[in-house]
């Protein structure tokens, strides 16, 4: 049992003598928001609280409080909700895709040079073209920092969020890195909850790009890489060109989303894809910032039916609620994401509103694959990379051990 239910489990038993000795509403609602309050201060310390769902675990520390007085059993109820629900988190916060952010304004290699606008662009469409061979991105600046995500779903805001979401400009960071010419690259194995035909639905600003199964099956937002063209999702004549029925693509507009749908023509659907239930499959999702002013992404999946729309730019009153893309059981909180944009003084916010896309709240999840040595991640937590892990950032780390170490030999020498 960890900290969070310990110590919800004594403030509770602390109360006993209280409960059996008085029975006034007063009393309850004064015992209910004690256990309210221990519970916020529990998670707090934890530091968990996109793992759990706190309405609900609050609720029911109020309803547990009340039972225990009247019939005894309440102590008891709420140890095995708690219990329930903390063995269900705990097996799923680590089913999350891991991201690496590189900053391709500061390389670390000779060889490579500081890319601006349209090279950022040029150099996704070489990454993109060799496979997504990570050495390319070994050539620049990547701060010691991972970040593990259930879900890809951020309203518009402004760019700077990235860099601060990725602790880049902090104390312990080496390089100030400003908004804008950076990419994020998330990877894992995701397992099919049911078989299919499938196609992502999503929007990137600047971009996002998903390799599903070692094939891109998505390319969307202002800059299309495949294209080598920095605005071309902004352009009329694109939107048209991928909504025809040849080419099979729709742009599903929201009434959330108004200005996605006026720049970008709505959400774009990528091409199909086929799955088999319980079989895993790698995916790798890009993200981009080139200009360094707006930023923000979404990623949702469509099952394939016979209602389906096919092609074209689908008006507001007709695209549907999608299924949101998620790893775990969590779900995007825009309360949350709001008080997320406004930490410690600071405004990400573009706009009166968040922009974002409806999703069903049912979304099947596709449980990513999670090695046994990986630590506990959730959404929020900043996750030193292992250097013993097979990733490009502890690759990076050994080769620098063994240049100190290299060093070291000839300066006694």
């Amino acid at each position: 049992m960890n900290k969070y239910l310990t110590s919800v489990s004594l403030s509770l038993f602390l109360l006993c003598p209280a409960l059996a000795a008085d029975n006034n509403a007063g009393m309850w609602s004064g015992l209910v928001d004690h256990a309210r309050k221990t519970l916020k201060n529990s998670e707090q310390n934890d530091g968990n609280k996109d793992s759990f769902s706190w309405g609900e675990l609050t609720d029911r520390a109020g309803k547990a409080v009340k039972q225990f007085a009247e019939d005894g059993k309440g102590f008891d109820i709420m140890r095995k909700q708690v219990s329930r629900k903390y063995k269900k988190l705990t097996a799923d916060e680590n089913s999350t895709l891991t991201g690496h952010f590189y900053d391709l304004k500061q390389p670390v290699d000779k060889e490579a040079k500081p890319l601006r606008r349209h090279e950022v662009v040029q150099f996704i469409k070489r990454y993109m073209d060799s496979g997504w061979d990570t050495r390319l991105l070994e050539q620049y600046y990547s701060p010691d920092v991972e970040l593990a995500a259930p879900y890809f779903y951020l309203p518009r805001c402004k760019a700077s969020y990235a860099p601060e979401a990725f602790e880049c400009n902090k104390g312990k960071q080496k390089k100030h890195v400003a908004p804008q010419d950076w990419l994020v690259i998330y990877s894992g194995e995701v397992t099919a909850p049911e078989s299919g035909t499938y196609r992502f639905v999503g929007m990137g600003d600047d971009t996002i790009v998903v390799r599903f199964n070692k094939e891109v099956v998505l390319e969307s937002g202002w800059s299309i890489p495949s294209r080598n063209n920095m605005r071309l999702g902004t352009s009329r004549c694109y939107q048209q060109e991928i909504t025809t029925p040849e080419s099979g693509c729709a742009l599903y507009q929201y009434r959330q989303t108004p200005h996605w749908n006026r720049k970008l023509g709505g959400i774009a659907s990528g091409s199909t894809f086929t799955v088999e239930a319980g079989r895993s499959y790698p995916i790798q999702i890009l993200i981009s910032e080139i200009p360094g002013n707006e930023f923000g992404y979404c990623l949702l999946i469509e099952k394939i039916t016979n209602n389906t729309p096919t092609c074209g730019i689908i008006p507001p009153a007709l695209s549907p609620t999608l299924a949101l893309f998620r790893t775990n059981d969590t779900t995007p909180d825009l309360g949350e994401i709001a008080e997320a944009l406004k930490k410690d003084g600071k405004d990400y916010t573009v706009g009166c509103t968040l922009e974002a896309p409806p999703f069903a709240e049912n979304s099947p999840i596709w449980a990513a694959r999670v090695s046994e040595t990986a630590q506990k991640r959730n959404f929020v937590e900043r996750v030193t990379a292992n250097a013993d892990e097979e990733t490009a950032m502890g690759r990076r780390k050994e080769r620098q051990r063994k240049e100190k170490s290299s060093s070291k030999k000839k300066n006694k020498k």
